[in-house]
């Protein structure tokens, strides 16, 4: 019962992706089914008529009939398998983009629990290594073909004898429980590889990581590597050993079972062909059907047997599919905010799994237009409310607002059209510098310039032969352009200027810039953040003279906050402190 909802979820999310791939197998496999009847009836037909009357007209006329009939179904089949195969790579394609939508959707923090890590590993192994998907449409498609032949098949041997029929199954089913043994190990085994695989896949991954060159290279961390992976790969080894020797076993015996059913079936229809109760004509055709009936038999059983096997595959995707996203839900548009007053109400917040709060009781309003620095030693909780303010996590506790409403109340594909995020760990994409700026529709190339030159990149892209159109990075494009951090950073701000939304966050937005590009960029924030509310985490104190306010945290609360000329004159406040003591090292240089 589990099992067929399981198949019934599983079916319905194919037939949604693609209806089209799916009647296609419906209708190969109706094909499929019928032509193996042609092989069997008409040959034994041929060998009587030889044997008896020896009528030339009914030779050739079922000569004829054997030779079309195939021709046909092979070329009716041949046109299916390629009509298949098609449909089944781009039914592939087609389940890339839903998994990746998934994993895009997924609320972000999901993706850091190491549960919901493992719990993807399993789905993806499944449909990846396994080929879970491809398989159970497969094996459906086998169940429905092979009760089509068994039914044809079953009547034919009936005649001869039901006993043949009750022998074939006896050792058709002695052959499927050594297939379900097989299956059974290779899931405990795969299930037992899972987290092997996925620590493998990491350190196979950092070799082809280029950022991650000059590490390996000046800390020598090759041997490391190559430790680690064979640490998993012989652990795989030990795993996947016991597989090997068990299939070896029973496929052996599985082979001693199908030459026994030979030996059994022949032996009887030679002593009825001796005994005159049935023609050679016939003996071909029994042979033959005792021999297809069986095949279908054990191919109607393992399919059946492997759809339930996998089944506990895709009990695991369906766990992961079925993934509620809490950040997907919302009522109101973009349009509908006209009020841009951020306000945190009582916030506290503790990441899953932890019972220390992270940030403890926040409240806080920052009026539209406002430059807001936020400062504190690391570990203060500074990142984390900024993921709070982006909806990457929601709030244990209190609730935050824009304006009046609430931002759960906000669809989140149109909340986050209203921020403009730079993360110290920003990623740029390998396309062209365009296509990374190219965030929002209608956005015209002489707007991305001019952020360009807002963002202190407009020297750079004077250097570069494509201008605006070079590639960034290798991975897609030979002549790419590998940025150093500061380019790169400007990059990031130029595309999250680019946005143009209403509420800008940087966090470190100067980190990777030399002190003169960092001076520049700060000298023109009154250009930069025009008209619009920015938020920004610095550990450089001096940009907090470009704020209207400062919030400084420490142990996860708000414990100063005011503008710089009144924090500053509280010598004995932490934020004083802090921009004392970076100060002294700047004099002191």
């Amino acid at each position: 019962m589990k099992n067929s909802k399981l198949l019934l979820y599983f079916y319905r999310m194919v037939f949604s992706i693609s209806p089209a791939y799916v009647f296609t197998i419906l209708l190969s496999t109706a094909f499929q089914a019928a032509a193996p009847f042609i092989n069997i009836i008409v040959p034994k037909l041929i060998i009587d008529e030889l044997m008896g009357g020896q009528d030339r007209g009914k030779l050739l006329l079922y000569a004829s009939i054997l030779i079309l009939g195939n021709l046909f179904f092979k070329l009716l089949n041949s046109y299916f398998l390629k009509k298949v195969e098609v449909g089944e790579r781009k039914f592939g394609f087609q389940l890339d983009s839903y998994l990746g939508n998934k994993c895009v959707d997924m609320d972000f923090e999901n993706v850091e629990k190491s549960e919901i890590l493992d719990l993807k590993e399993k789905a993806f192994f499944a449909i990846y290594n396994l080929s879970a998907v491809r398989r159970t449409i497969e094996n459906g498609a086998a169940i429905i073909n092979q009760i089509i032949t068994l039914v044809g098949l079953g009547y034919i041997l009936s005649i001869l004898n039901p006993l043949i029929i009750l022998v074939l199954l006896l050792i058709v089913c002695m052959n499927a429980l050594l297939f379900k043994k097989m299956e059974r190990i290779q899931y405990e085994d795969n299930q037992k590889a899972v987290y092997d695989n996925r620590a493998f896949g990491y350190y196979i991954n950092l070799t082809s990581d280029f950022s991650m060159g000059k590490d390996v290279r000046l800390y020598n961390g090759a041997p490391l590597l190559i430790q680690k992976m064979k640490y998993f790969m012989d652990n795989l080894l030990v795993i996947y050993s016991r597989l090997f020797t068990e299939t070896g076993k029973c496929t052996g015996l599985s082979n001693i079972n199908v030459q026994l059913q030979i030996v059994i079936v022949y032996a009887y229809l030679a002593v009825k062909v001796i005994a005159e109760k049935i023609t050679i004509g016939s003996f071909t055709m029994y042979a033959g059907a005792a021999k297809s009936f069986s095949d279908s038999l054990l191919s109607f059983i393992n399919a059946f047997i492997d759809i339930n096997q996998l089944c506990m595959y895709l009990e695991m995707f369906m766990k992961f599919d079925q993934l509620e996203s809490k950040a997907m839900e919302g009522i109101y548009t973009k349009e509908d905010i006209k009020d841009y007053t951020i306000e945190f109400r009582n916030v506290s917040f503790a990441y899953p799994g932890k019972k220390e709060y992270t940030l403890k009781d926040i409240s806080i309003t920052i009026k539209p237009g406002e430059r807001l620095s936020i400062v504190g030693l690391n570990g203060a909780g500074k990142t984390t409310f900024i993921k709070l303010l982006t909806r990457l996590y929601e709030p244990t506790s209190g609730d935050i607002y824009l304006g009046q409403t609430n931002i759960r109340e906000i669809k989140y594909e149109e909340y986050v059209k209203l921020l403009a995020v730079v993360f110290q760990d920003f990623k740029l994409l390998s396309y062209t510098i365009r296509d990374n700026l190219n965030v929002r529709d209608g956005i015209e190339e002489q707007v991305m310039l001019e952020e360009l030159e807002k963002a202190g990149f407009a020297k750079d892209l004077e250097k570069l032969e494509k201008g605006i159109d070079t590639s960034i990075y290798k991975d897609l494009d030979k002549s790419g352009v590998e940025f150093s951090g500061g380019q790169s950073q400007k990059l990031a701000i130029a595309r999250a200027l680019c946005k143009d939304s209403p509420i800008v966050i940087l966090d470190e937005p100067t980190s990777a810039l030399d002190p003169i590009s960092e001076y520049e960029v700060y000298k023109s924030f009154d250009k930069l953040m025009e008209g619009k509310t920015a938020i920004y985490i610095s550990h450089r104190l001096s940009s907090t003279r470009f704020s209207d306010k400062i919030a400084v945290f420490n142990n996860g609360m708000i414990v100063e906050y005011g503008p710089h000329s009144e924090l500053i004159k509280q010598n004995e406040s932490l934020y004083a402190t802090m921009f004392k003591t970076q100060a002294k090292y700047y004099l002191e240089a």
